[in-house]
Parts: structure tokens; sequence; C-alpha cells
């Protein structure tokens, strides 16, 4: 859904660590991130609702084709969908409803979504400038 950028790690001095531990430790970083990321989603969000997206995140296909048809029936003619087949050279896949859906159960059930990622990526950011020099070591 997202993914942190170089900017994020140069900001927090990830630069400094040895080069065979920088890109291990990015991939931790970013797991953590989603993590966070996901517990502030789930907040308030009803059960019934989390297993909607759990439905949609783990790819089961005639879940989100009934979700899709049910939640966004005119979804070929949304700008998230047609930017999603854009990238893909303008070619529809299963991967590509499942990567809408996614977005759009979002956009539905979150739509401060975006906001919950900039929190989070800014508390890790600050818990990271103040531990880095631990973490090099």
């Amino acid at each position: 859904m997202f993914e942190l950028d170089e900017r994020f790690f140069d900001e927090i001095g990830v630069n400094r660590m040895p080069e065979k531990e920088r890109e291990e430790f990015k991939k931790h970083i970013q797991d953590e991130v989603e993590v966070r990321v996901g517990e502030r989603i789930s907040d308030g969000i009803s059960a019934e609702k989390l297993d909607e997206f759990e439905m949609i995140v783990d790819g089961d296909s005639d879940f989100i084709q009934n979700w899709v048809l049910n939640n966004s029936p005119n979804y070929k003619n949304d700008e998230i969908y047609m930017a999603f087949v854009g990238q893909n050279d303008g070619q529809e896949s299963a991967e590509i409803i499942a990567e809408y859906a996614a977005m759009k159960w979002l956009q539905i059930n979150r739509p401060d979504f975006q906001q919950l990622v900039a929190i989070v990526m800014d508390e890790m950011k600050s818990e990271l400038r103040a531990n880095m020099d631990k973490i090099i070591g």
C-alpha cells in the first residue's frame, strides 16, 4: 500500500549504518511501520469490516469480485482503477482488481488512511532518530 522512500531513511541516519546491515534494517522498519499502520486502521472498525479487508488482502478472488461489484459497480470508470490499469500497460488482471479493492476499501472505511500513515511515519522517525546511535552501536 505504501513504501518508505530513501528520504525517510536518510532523515533518520540509516546511511551511517554498515552497508551489510542497512538493507535488513530498512526491511525491518518497513515491516514495523506496516504493523503499526495496520493497528491504527483497525481502531474503531468492526470485526466484520476487518474480515472484509483481510479477504481482500489475502487475494480471495471470488470475494474481491463480489465486493467490488457491490461497493463500486462502475469501478472501470474510477480514476484509481484506471490508474492501476495504466501502470500495468493497460492490462486488467486479478491483481489489479485486488489492489483496487484494497484502496477502495480504505477509501470507504478509513478515509483518514493517508493521515494515519503520516502519523505513524512521523512517530517512527522520531523514535529512530532518538535511538539511532544505540541502534548503530
